[in-house]
Parts: structure tokens; C-alpha cells; sequence
């Protein structure tokens, strides 16, 4: 086989896991019979025999997932659940960090904060994986920070692209960056943002000191703290190190 050839066997080949929007364009064809979006990733999904193009006289045309397909989408369910998994045992382990330091830890916390990065600003959901303040009676003393954990590169340079990590800045004084160690350089996250990055064993190296910014918690952030549930650490909780 000549060079050429090879390399547009390989072409033609799904990776090992499909990127996000193709996982997503096969579910939505597994899930009904819609019209075919004929847009770049259907010509993928076709190249690499994951979808099949279905026409007769009554209906547009439409794709059915190829059986190659249905391992492909089924890979994809089973990597995503471990990637799930992957990310809520490093939230659940910064968390508890955090209340072994003595402070008021929020893993399921939701604020509506104002979204500048559209034309007009918006009031939009702000979700931080975990905030966290100092338990004081002083509003001057309670530097509320946000921890913010990424498993996978993808997911970590899509957030800085989007701006949604600005969102986290009105609600703490400090914003840290938990990456999953290998993932990114401290300095690919911009000076702003504390990094801190996480071992698989059980523990943490304090890579990047996060600048300090004021804040001011206002009525709707405590009414967003009264709402939710403050994360509890077992007596068990595994003790991680810096």
C-alpha cells in the first residue's frame, strides 16, 4: 500500500473518542429519525462509516447509525460516565480539603451573575464546582473563593474561550484554576487565575497563588447560599497533601 493510501485509510478512521459535537450528532440520530444537518460533522460521521444517509419518496433525507455507529456512541456513554466520575472525585476531594481548613464549602451552588461577554449583559446561571468561604462574622473577612476543576484539556480551553470563568470573579475574592496533572501548563491560564494541580494519589501540588480581587456578596448571592446544601465531610475523608 503506498503512502497515500495508507494515510487516507487512516483518515477514514473514528478516533478513540469521538469528539464532543459527533458524540452528540450520533444521540440525536439515535434518538429520532431527524433531517440530516449535512454540515461538516455528518461528512465526518459518514467518512468514518459511523452514520448512513436513508431517503425514500415520503421524507427528506435522514441519517440511521451504521453499526459501527452504535459501538461508537456507546463508547462514547461509557468514556463520558468515566470522565463524570473522574471529575467529581477531584470537586469531592477539594471540598474536603476545604472543610478540613474550617470553611463553608458549596459544591451544588447556583447564582445568577451578569454575563458581559454578550452584546447586550444578561443575568446567567453562574455554577462554580466549589465555592467556599471563611466561617466569620466580619463581610471584610470572609474571602470567598472558587474552585473550579477541569478533567480534560478540551473542557478547560473551551471555558477560558467562552469567558464563563470571568462570571466566577464577582463572587469570590479569589479564582482557582483544579487541573487534573498533564492536562495544561500553569501558564496556558491566564495570571489572574490560582492553578492547582491535581495527583491521582491523593493529593495536590499549589502551583499558581490566585491575585486577589474585592468583592462584594450581595442579597441574591445569600439567598443562592440559603438554598443550597453546604458540602459535609465524612469523618473518614481522606486526608490529601500539598
Amino acid at each position: 500500500m503506498s503512502v497515500l493510501a495508507h494515510r487516507k485509510s487512516a483518515d477514514n478512521d473514528p478516533p478513540a473518542v469521538l469528539p464532543r459535537r459527533h458524540g452528540t450528532r450520533l444521540r440525536h440520530y439515535w434518538r429520532s429519525h431527524g433531517w440530516a444537518c449535512h454540515d461538516t460533522i455528518d461528512i465526518d460521521l459518514l467518512r468514518w462509516g459511523l452514520i448512513e444517509e436513508a431517503t425514500d419518496s415520503t421524507q427528506a433525507s435522514c441519517f440511521l447509525l451504521t453499526d459501527a455507529g452504535r459501538a461508537a456512541l456507546g463508547d462514547t456513554v461509557v468514556h463520558n460516565r468515566k470522565t463524570r466520575s473522574h471529575h467529581a472525585q477531584v470537586v469531592e476531594g477539594v471540598a474536603r480539603h476545604l472543610v478540613g481548613l474550617g470553611r463553608l464549602v458549596f459544591t451544588e451552588l447556583s447564582v445568577h451573575t451578569v454575563d458581559t461577554n454578550t452584546e447586550n449583559a444578561r443575568w446567567a446561571p453562574c455554577k462554580p464546582d466549589v465555592f467556599s468561604l471563611t466561617r466569620s462574622l466580619r463581610p471584610d473577612h470572609l474571602a470567598p473563593q472558587v474552585h473550579e476543576v477541569k478533567v480534560r484539556r478540551s473542557d478547560l480551553l473551551g471555558e477560558l474561550r467562552s469567558g464563563k470563568i470571568e462570571r466566577y470573579r464577582e463572587l469570590a475574592a479569589e479564582v482557582f484554576f483544579v487541573i487534573v496533572e498533564g492536562i495544561a501548563t500553569v501558564d496556558e491560564i491566564p495570571a489572574e487565575y490560582g492553578v492547582i494541580v491535581w495527583r491521582d494519589d491523593g493529593g495536590y501540588t499549589f502551583a499558581r497563588a490566585a491575585q486577589k480581587r474585592d468583592y462584594n456578596l450581595e442579597t441574591r448571592h445569600w439567598m443562592a447560599m440559603a438554598r443550597a446544601r453546604p458540602f459535609m465531610a465524612d469523618d473518614d475523608s481522606v486526608q490529601l497533601s500539598f
